[in-house]
């Protein structure tokens, strides 16, 4: 929700946000059901490569986050209207590696380091 504001207040996007209980309850409950996917799998890669690992997830996301909300814009520009330029393709991503990596800081917080995971194959 915090990049989608500074990103409207910035004028690098434009999202409608409407601040009713519903709204934000659904944006959220969306948000965890897309994201949770992506944080298992940066869990399972940090677990095997470790920070390299964790790294290359981020910059695959910088990479295809971008184009997928740019096609999603282009679709239901309702929805989402970008601003011309590199400035909002460089903040999307900026967002997108922002979204994972506070994620799976959050984890790494709650559950520990990933490889002290007791379901961790020590072969």
């Amino acid at each position: 929700m915090g990049a989608i504001v500074a990103g409207n207040a910035l004028g690098l996007w434009r999202v409608p946000i409407f601040w009713t209980p519903y709204f934000v309850a659904l944006f959220y409950l969306g948000l965890t059901i897309s994201v949770t996917p992506i944080y298992l799998v940066t869990w399972r890669v940090a677990r095997r490569f470790g920070w390299r690992g964790l790294a290359v997830c981020l910059v695959v996301v910088a990479i295809i986050g971008p184009p997928r909300d740019y096609l999603y814009a282009a679709r239901y520009p309702a929805w989402m209207v970008f601003a011309p330029g590199i400035a909002p393709i460089l903040a999307d991503a900026a967002a997108y590696i922002g979204i994972v990596a506070i994620g799976h800081a959050v984890m790494r917080l709650i559950a520990g380091p990933s490889r002290e995971d007791r379901l961790r194959n020590e072969s």
